[in-house]
């Protein structure tokens, strides 16, 4: 967990500062969305579709990009219900080539899936008069076979 604290802390660092270089254009261009198809927009990542009924919140996201992957956090609210947002995400996630890892439920939905390098956490909450999601993107970690068994 501190781990993840720590990737994410250096990212925004690396963020704030490459903002500084790219001007406003970059912000401009992550805040619309990059390809539409029926009801569902890309934001930031070609291969995690949002349902229209969502807005974008840009002064609550970040992504970061270097040569050898993206990661970052996008923040997005509306009127939708729960288990119709769960639905939604559990179909379009796997016709994007995700791979569903497991959910947890209390009072909040969170969803947990891997492809090939990278995590994707999304987190549903639903608020007095909206729904607020957050979309979490990440390197994952790679594991290699131990030999033998480790407790011996």
């Amino acid at each position: 967990m501190k781990k993840i604290f720590i990737l994410l802390f250096i990212m925004l660092l690396a963020f704030s500062g490459c903002a500084m270089f790219k001007g406003s254009k970059a912000s401009e261009e992550t805040a619309q969305p990059r390809q539409e198809a029926l009801n569902q927009a890309f934001y930031g990542f070609p291969d995690i579709p949002v349902p229209k009924e969502l807005t974008y919140v840009p002064e609550h996201s970040f992504i970061y990009e270097n040569p050898s992957m993206r990661a970052g956090v996008m923040f997005f609210n509306g009127n939708v219900e729960m288990q119709s947002l769960e639905n939604y995400f559990k179909i379009n996630m796997a016709k994007n080539g995700w791979r569903y890892i497991n959910s947890f439920r209390y009072k909040d939905v969170v969803l947990n899936y891997q492809k090939e390098d990278k995590t994707c956490n999304i987190k549903m909450s639903r608020g007095a008069f909206q729904t607020e999601v957050e979309i979490w993107v990440g390197p994952a970690e790679k594991t290699t076979p131990q030999k033998g068994n480790a407790l011996k």
